[in-house]
């Protein structure tokens, strides 16, 4: 089985002191269990490909309560909406449609946002390579009072990008879809979500703000309010890599936004001051506005950088986790000055002033003895409410969840001011390998026989270790039950399914181990967890699988009804997975009703029956024919062929 993620064997040496001044300790835990069955059906959510790249935390229909939006590899690329039902389940309430290309379209990072200000949340999110296409598509799904549609309120295409202005001087634009970061957010504080996208071009360093002109559905037009479009502001020629991602964040806490633009290449930073609504300002090029920090090649954030409040002093520092260069943690801090004529500044002395690395190298004796580690995401979080945020990163090899807290005094920048915390190691693990298995007995051919059995030997062939890692953290005011404890959701990747035993049995004819197909099987993981919930509960929680329960629309079951063909009745048998307000009716052929039998109620968990007497709405007796029975769900359903013969 394939591994369903980007997964780097890259190796640090994390450290700090891990004696916590007020520790932040987790208990509750939410999983998804799925195993990929033998056919593809495009109904199931994370249908092989098992691992999630990106979970984020929003209220996505605005009734008060959040939602996980998740990303599903399966299928060509999907969205998931998932909601806490009060009693110990996560329900998907909508799915994003099966991609028309199985190649290339995987959304690496929705959104929640409100881009044309009508107050309808939209579901955003990137898919590349759209219909087989070299070209993307940023699509929006908004919320209608009771779902998010079948189809995009309205899209962003390349031709609709190029025609809004963006055109590097020396090659055609492309919208650059294929980041790990893509951003929403009300940047300029106008009532309208703005996003920010990069294309490719001459220099691989454009950025572009786009803002929607209008209302969607309807009368709606692209605009591109500010960034770097190509040429046509001052450059950014220092710049050693291509833009990667795109934070938003207040460094110098005058109320504004800051935009921080990261590129690859030596964890370089430049910003875009957010002067007010529909005006940015790029740093003039007389004034750099950038730094390339470090040496190290290919060093940057690569799941993104994290605006942080370590100190609760209303100014955000910049953290993140370093790819290429140990993975090692650091920090930026940066003062007034740095944001008023000469965002970041530009001399290098300085600069360094106002960077750390808050976990060096140092002892991991307090990490159980592990040597070893990847750490990838970088978020904030205030789960102990204490208006200093935690810094969140996470990797695999049993330390899935570190916190990283700043103890309340000292320099920002020494690390020896922080404490971290592992709060969650992870499961599974250890050794998951493809057996090859040798039967019968070879030391003596002559008696041997095809019904022989023995294990003689039994040979591991090819042993992998199975490290799932954590490739999201979501911990920003998060608590989906309600109870007043914050939360953190993690999304985990590289999680194999099964594993292939393959069994060769001695052939006496040939004198050789053939392998034998009919006895060859495969084992399901049982650890196949890719969507967890943790809960702070203090200093002396305790972590425990709560064990939530995920339901997918398959869980839901409407089986055929009895008898078939009916004469005059017939009974419809159906079975719900948590208790849901349910419809169930009959339509003829051409889709038009014919009879309610249950109309928005609420059924218990379970299984249920109705029966049809084969008369519609108004107690007349249909005619004979084929009908169809469909039961809704939510946004889903599932519907059979009846039959009725006189």
């Amino acid at each position: 089985m394939k591994k369903t993620a980007l997964f780097f064997s890259i190796v640090f040496l994390f450290a700090a002191t891990l004696q916590a001044q007020s520790g932040i300790n987790v208990t509750n835990m939410a999983t998804y269990n799925a195993y990929s069955g033998a056919t593809a059906d495009s109904t199931i959510p994370y249908f092989k490909d098992l691992g999630v790249r990106r979970v984020i935390v929003a209220d996505a229909n605005n009734d008060g309560s959040k939602e996980i939006i998740a990303t599903d590899y399966s299928n060509g690329g999907r969205v998931h909406v998932m909601k806490h039902d009060g009693k110990g389940n996560l329900e998907i309430i909508w799915s994003s449609p099966v991609s028309k290309t199985s190649s290339g379209s995987t959304p690496r990072f929705p959104q929640v946002g409100d881009c044309d200000g009508d107050g309808k949340p939209e579901i955003i999110f990137e898919q590349n390579n759209f219909y087989g296409t070299n070209y993307g598509r940023i699509v929006f799904y908004e919320w209608n009072g009771t779902s998010w549609g079948t189809e995009p309120a309205y899209e962003i295409t390349n031709d609709m990008f190029v025609a809004a202005g963006a055109k590097p001087p020396t090659s055609g634009a492309t919208l650059r879809l294929n980041r790990e970061v893509f951003t929403v957010d009300d940047f300029d504080r106008d009532g309208r979500s703005e996003l920010i996208t990069h294309s490719y071009g001459n220099s691989n360093r454009d950025v572009y703000i786009l803002g929607i002109d209008g209302t969607f559905p309807g009368f709606a037009s692209l605009v591109i309010e500010g960034g770097r479009p190509g040429a046509s502001q001052n450059g950014i020629d220092w710049a050693t890599g291509s833009q990667w991602s795109s934070t938003a964040a207040d460094i110098d806490g005058d109320g504004k936004l800051e935009i921080i633009s990261h590129h690859w290449d030596r964890f370089g930073m430049w910003a875009i001051q957010v002067n007010g609504p529909n005006s940015y300002r790029f740093p003039d090029k007389a004034k750099p506005g950038a730094y390339n920090r470090f040496t190290t090649p290919d060093a940057l954030s690569y799941f993104g950088l994290a605006a942080v409040d370590v100190n609760g002093d209303g100014i955000s520092e910049i953290a993140g986790t370093m790819y290429q260069s140990n993975f090692d943690m650091c920090l930026f801090q940066f003062t007034k000055a740095d944001t008023s004529t000469n965002l970041f500044g530009s001399d290098s002395a300085s600069v360094a002033k106002r960077f750390g690395r808050i976990a060096l190298k140092s002892d991991m004796a307090a990490l159980g003895g592990k040597t070893a580690a990847e750490f990838w995401p970088c978020v904030k979080g205030d789960l102990n409410k204490d208006g200093k945020d935690e810094i969140y990163t996470g990797g695999g090899r049993g330390l899935n969840l570190f916190a990283v807290q700043y103890k309340g005094s000292g320099s920002l920048l020494d690390k020896n001011n922080y404490t971290t915390n592992l709060v969650y190691k992870g499961e599974g693990g250890g050794v998951f390998a493809t057996y090859k298995i040798y039967q019968g007995r070879i030391d003596t051919v002559i008696s041997f026989t095809d019904t022989t059995y023995v294990l003689n030997p039994a040979i591991i062939d090819t042993v992998r270790e199975e490290t799932p890692f954590t490739s999201y953290i979501f911990a920003d005011n998060v608590d989906l039950d309600g109870d007043g404890k914050m939360e953190v959701v993690l999304s985990e990747q590289s999680v194999y399914d099964s594993t292939s035993v393959i069994i060769y049995k001695w052939a006496p004819a040939t004198k050789s181990w053939e392998r034998d197909n009919a006895a060859s099987h495969k084992i399901v993981n049982t650890y196949r967890k890719t969507i967890r919930v943790l809960e702070y509960t203090g200093p002396t929680g305790l972590l425990q699988d709560e064990g939530y329960n995920i339901v997918i629309p398959e869980d839901y079951i409407l089986e055929n009804n009895y008898p078939n063909p009916f004469n005059p009745s017939t009974t419809i048998n159906f079975t719900l997975p948590i208790q849901k307000r349910i419809s169930l009716k009959v339509f003829d052929m051409l889709g038009r009703e014919v009879a309610t039998l249950i109309d928005n109620e609420l059924y218990e968990k379970g299984s249920s029956k109705v029966v049809w007497n084969g008369t519609n709405n108004f107690g007349a007796k249909v005619a004979s024919g084929n009908y169809i029975a469909t039961l809704t769900y939510g946004n889903f359903s599932k519907s059979i062929k009846m039959t009725l013969l006189k």
